[in-house]
Parts: C-alpha cells; structure tokens; sequence
C-alpha cells in the first residue's frame, strides 16, 4: 500500500509539472507576472495653457486618385452599360442605338414598382444574337428591344404593367423575365 502512495504523488507531481511544462503557468496561478504601475510624470507649471496637438491638413483629393468619371445615363436609375451589347469584344458594343422612347419606358416601369429593374439584354449585335439564338429580325438589332425582370415582382405582373406603359412584351414565365419592345 505504501508504494501505491508514493506511485500516487510521482504521478502528480509530473502531471503537475507537465501542466507547467505545456501552460507555463501553476494551475490556479496568473501566468502575467504583475506589472509595476507607470506613473506620469506631471506637466511643468508654467501658466500656459496646453495646446492640442497639430493635426495635418486633409488632402482635397482622395488618397486613391482622382475620382472615376460618372457613367453615361441612359435614365434617371439605369446607366447605357447595361444596355450595351455583351458579347465579349465581338463589336465594339454599340451596334445600334438604344431607342429613347424604349428607354423612356423602361424607365416608367422602374418608377412605377419602385424597384430596381435589371437589364439581361440591350442592344446585341449579330454574332451575340445568333449565339442567344435569336431570331433574324430581332428587335435587339435595332435597339428596339431590351430582356429583363424586376426582383420580387412577378413576370405576369410585370409584363402587364409594361404593356400598359405602351411596350409590346413576350413574358417568359420558366426564365423569369420579360422581352419588350417598341
């Protein structure tokens, strides 16, 4: 019995030490050693008052440049990039103009839900449209046409809401946007 004992405390005294070993620290005990309060030596009595310290001048210009040029808007809420073509490079992206009166309209119908109304399609040129696989005559050519979809608004209702606006619209319900057109 007595070695059981003495096996007991060789045992905790090396767990204990172990504990030391991989915590640097006694169980129980701060392993932060006190640190001596620094104490500020007070300011000479001069009878001035203390100023505030220098602050640099702020720079006119922000620190990454001048600022970008604003976007060429089509409208008050969509700018003309995202009617442009997006064909990767195949045109210059401008093969046609978009019509202002289609412009106008879609405009309309982004006021009138208060939405923002996305643009999947602009203007395409012929390899774009052929690659989307759209028709011959497609309205897109000319810039007379314009894909899109208003987040949270159904594509019933929108396509109504643009048929009232005066556009001519082709709802594609299982892609969840519309075609229209002027």
């Amino acid at each position: 019995m007595k070695y059981k004992k003495t096996a007991l405390w060789i045992f905790l005294a090396a767990g204990s030490a172990g504990l030391v070993f991989i915590f640097g620290a006694v169980p129980g005990k701060s392993a932060v050693p006190p640190q001596a309060e620094i104490v500020q030596p007070a300011p000479e009595q001069t009878g001035q008052k203390p100023e505030l310290p220098q602050q640099e001048p702020e720079s006119a210009e922000p620190e990454s440049g001048p600022a970008a040029p604003a976007p060429e808007m089509a409208s008050a809420h969509f700018e003309m990039a995202e009617y442009q073509c997006d064909c990767a490079g195949l045109c210059d992206g401008w093969p046609a103009r978009m019509n202002p009166v289609l412009l106008e309209r879609i405009e309309a119908l982004r006021e009138y839900y208060g939405l923002p109304v996305v643009i999947t399609s602009g203007v395409r040129c012929e390899s774009r449209n052929t690659e989307v696989g759209g028709v011959a005559w497609s309205f897109h050519k000319r810039g007379d046409a314009a894909d899109l979809y208003c987040p949270g608004v159904a594509v019933g209702d929108l396509a109504q809401t643009a048929k009232d606006l005066g556009m001519n619209v082709l709802p594609y319900y299982a892609s969840g946007y519309i075609h229209v057109e002027v």
